[in-house]
C-alpha cells in the first residue's frame, strides 16, 4: 500500500512538473515567434499557454478582490501565503501584443484588461491600452498612460511623447480648478478635479499635497496624511507638505509625529513663522517648555505682531520673576484674548503701587 502511495505522488509530481515544463515551453515558443515577426504563431503558443490555467481565472479575480479590501488581519489569516499571478498577466499581455500584430484591435484591448486585472501593479498593459484607445478617447488613454508611468514601466520615451501632447495639459486644467476650489475652502468640490488631476500626473508631489489639503478639510485626516507622505516620497523637498502633514498629525494628537515634520520644515524653509508657531505648541504637547520657548522667540523675531508669542514668552518671563506685564499688555494689543487677565492683573498691581 505504502508503495502504491508514493508511486501515485511520485507520478503527479512528475505530471505537474512535465505540464509546467509545457506550459514555459508554449510560452518560449510563443516568445520566439513574436521576436520574429509571426505574430499568429506567436498568439497561438501563447493561447496554449493560457489555455493551462483559463479556468482558473475568475475564482482568482474574485479572490484578489476579496484580498485587496481585506484588512492587514484578514490578509494574514485568510490568504496565508497569497501572491499576485504575474505570470499569468504576462501571458494576457503578451498575446495581447501579438493581437496588435494580427490587427485583432478588440482581441488585444480583451487581453490588455485581463492582464490589468490580473496584476494592477504591472504596467504594461496600461500603456498598450492607453495608446490602444488613444485615437477614440485621449483623455481615458491618458489615465491608462499616467498609471503606466507611475508603475515605473520602461518604455518612458513613448510614455512621455504622448503625455506631452495633450496628457500633462489634462491634468493641470484638473488641478487649476481644484486648487482654486481648495484655497476658498469648497474642499468637497475640489476633491474629484484633484482626483482626475492625479490620475493624469500620478507623479506629481503638488498635486498630491493639494489633495490632502482637500481631505484634510473634509476631517478626513489619515487619507489626509497619506496623501502628503506621498507628495514628499514624490519631492523630499516639499516642506509645504511637510507642513501640511505635521498639521494633520496635530489634529490626530499625534504631537511627535507632527514636531518631527517641522523640524523638516524648518531645515528647508528657516523662515517659516507659522511652522514655529506650530512647533512650540507640540512642544508643549510634548512637555518640553525650553524647546517651546524657543520657538516662541523666534516666532517672535519673524512675525512680532503674533500675539501668542508674546503672550507665551511673558509666561515664561514670569515664571522666572522677570518683568512680563509688558508682554501681556502687547498680547493683549495684538489681540491674544488668553492675555486679559495676566494682562489686568498687571494694571491693577500697578494701581496699586500708585496709590502707595
Amino acid at each position: 500500500m505504502k508503495k502504491i502511495i508514493l508511486l501515485f505522488v511520485f507520478f503527479t509530481l512528475a505530471s505537474i512538473s512535465l505540464l509546467t515544463a509545457q506550459d514555459n515551453v508554449n510560452f518560449q515558443a510563443g516568445e520566439k515567434a513574436y521576436n520574429t515577426g509571426n505574430s499568429k504563431l506567436a498568439f497561438d503558443y501563447y493561447s496554449r499557454y493560457i489555455k493551462t490555467f483559463e479556468d482558473q481565472v475568475a475564482d482568482y479575480l474574485s479572490k484578489i478582490h476579496s484580498y485587496d479590501t481585506s484588512t492587514a488581519y484578514e490578509k494574514s489569516s485568510l490568504f496565508p501565503g497569497f501572491s499576485v499571478h504575474h505570470d499569468w498577466a504576462v501571458a494576457y499581455y503578451k498575446r495581447g501584443m501579438a493581437d496588435l500584430g494580427n490587427n485583432e484591435f478588440v482581441l488585444a484591448g480583451k487581453d490588455f484588461d485581463v492582464a490589468i486585472s490580473i496584476a494592477a501593479s504591472y504596467g504594461a498593459p496600461y500603456l498598450q491600452k492607453g495608446i490602444l484607445i488613444g485615437g477614440t478617447n485621449k483623455e481615458q488613454a491618458c489615465i491608462f498612460i499616467s498609471k503606466a508611468r507611475s508603475l515605473g514601466d520602461t518604455e518612458k520615451a513613448l510614455k512621455q511623447a504622448y503625455r506631452d501632447n495633450f496628457c500633462w495639459n489634462c491634468g493641470l486644467q484638473s488641478f487649476i480648478k481644484g486648487k482654486k476650489q481648495v484655497d476658498s475652502k469648497q474642499f468637497a468640490a475640489g476633491l474629484p478635479n484633484l482626483n482626475t488631476a492625479i490620475m493624469y500626473s500620478p507623479d506629481s508631489g503638488n498635486y498630491y499635497a493639494y489633495r490632502g489639503m482637500a481631505f484634510e478639510g473634509l476631517g478626513k485626516l489619515d487619507s489626509a496624511a497619506a496623501d502628503y507622505s506621498t507628495a514628499i516620497k514624490l519631492d523630499s523637498n516639499s516642506y509645504m507638505a511637510y507642513y501640511h502633514r505635521a498639521l494633520a498629525y496635530e489634529k490626530s494628537q499625534k504631537y511627535k509625529e507632527a514636531f518631527d515634520d517641522l523640524t523638516k520644515v524648518l531645515l528647508l524653509k528657516s523662515g517659516f513663522a507659522d511652522a514655529f508657531k506650530h512647533q512650540a505648541m507640540d512642544c508643549e504637547s510634548l512637555g518640553m517648555p525650553e524647546a517651546a520657548l524657543y520657538d516662541y522667540q523666534q516666532l517672535l523675531r519673524l512675525n512680532p505682531k503674533e500675539g501668542v508669542a508674546w503672550f507665551k514668552v511673558g509666561l515664561h518671563r514670569q515664571e522666572n520673576d522677570q518683568e512680563a506685564c509688558s508682554y501681556f499688555q502687547k498680547a493683549l494689543d495684538l489681540g491674544c484674548e488668553d492675555a486679559r487677565p495676566a494682562a489686568e492683573e498687571c494694571q491693577k498691581e500697578a494701581a496699586r503701587k500708585a496709590l502707595k
